[in-house]
């Protein structure tokens, strides 16, 4: 059992990320659909634990090392290469951003120059992930409990500070503000069934215990569920004001009182130096499999090229690149289930 929540708990660290973990993912992907955005979290939900057991199934039984392997495999050479540029280029812009946005953080509450906070977000993140899989693992056993507590204290502060009839009546009366909550959500659960995929198979290959693997990516599927569905109930609670932050998990907590915030921002820098840890290794992982170099040099040269475009912030890239990413990621959990049907 404890290996189970292991594997589930780099799972949500892989998928929660500091978007999901400050709200705003939840906002643009479920709260603005008003009340269909819960049903869009149980599609998720499903389409997780669905995808992740193909992926897992197809990566034991034809060994396969990185997302890269797998993407080939599921798609052909030629456009297993333009959808693995997609995904490639995607967790190299999110790693940035990673970069940068702890970076911020740590400017913002620690007064810590940029350029110094940049290097030590760098250095931190190389030193976590030289330890690779039992790193990787380490790391989200004690960040994912800790940012899991952070959102159930919101929403039990939402719960505490409002009546039933006031929480049903604004469910009840959230009207959508965007149309087509399944595109959404499937749009969604795919660039993160792709994104863990970086992570699950070189994972998969490397751990002894195989058998946790499905049990660990349902157990996560649905904590995830869970956490999503609690950060969504407290967006729209407090809707339409938590409609206009930024970073709405931050207004929720500052609503409960000073005694939140701080937690609220160490979770979202946390999650940023988690995704940045599996962001790092997926694409080594792949690296060192396509190029025959090792792991650790292969961390050394992302890094190399990732610092100097942290300083000059790579969010509007990624932003463009996120409908592109999502039809990539479409493709290939359809590639992956034509694949798995025609293996049995």
């Amino acid at each position: 059992m404890k290996e189970n929540f292991k594997i589930a708990s780099v799972i949500i660290g892989t998928i929660v990320g500091a978007g999901l973990a400050s709200g705003q993912e939840v906002l643009q992907f479920f709260s603005l659909y008003g009340k269909k955005g819960f049903i869009g979290i149980i599609i998720c939900c499903i389409f997780y634990i669905f995808f992740l057991k193909i992926i897992i199934k197809l990566s034991i039984k034809n060994d396969l090392k990185s997302y890269k392997e797998l993407t080939y495999f599921i798609l052909g050479r030629k456009l297993g290469a333009l959808v693995d540029f997609i995904i490639s280029f995607f967790l190299f812009g999110g790693n940035v951003i990673m970069l940068s946005g702890g970076a911020a953080l740590l400017n913002e509450y620690l007064n810590i120059p940029k350029t110094y906070a940049i290097f030590i977000m760098s250095l931190s993140s190389f030193i976590m992930a030289i330890y690779s899989t039992k790193g990787l693992v380490k790391l989200n056993s004690i960040i994912v409990p800790f940012s899991s507590a952070i959102i159930l204290l919101i929403g039990a502060s939402v719960l505490i500070n409002n009546s039933p009839q006031y929480i049903y009546n604004q469910i009840y009366s959230s009207l959508p503000i965007k149309s087509n909550f399944i595109l959404s959500s499937i749009l969604y659960a795919s660039f993160n069934t792709v994104s863990a995929s970086g992570v699950l198979c070189p994972l998969v290959h490397e751990y002894k215990e195989k058998k946790h693997f499905i049990s660990g990516c349902t157990i996560g599927s649905i904590v995830l569920t869970i956490l999503v569905l609690i950060i969504n109930l407290s967006i729209i609670v407090y809707a339409p004001k938590s409609y206009y932050f930024e970073i709405p998990n931050l207004y929720l907590s500052k609503v409960s009182g000073s005694l939140l915030p701080p937690f609220v921002s160490a979770a979202i820098l946390l999650e940023m130096f988690s995704t940045e840890i599996s962001d790092l290794y997926s694409i080594a992982k792949a690296f060192q499999f396509s190029f025959k170099i090792s792991y650790i040099n292969a961390l050394i040269i992302i890094i190399l090229f990732s610092v100097p475009f942290a300083f000059i912030g790579f969010s509007n890239l990624i932003n463009i690149l996120y409908p592109a990413f999502g039809a990539a990621g479409i493709l290939f959990c359809a590639a992956c289930m034509v694949k798995y049907d025609r293996n049995l």
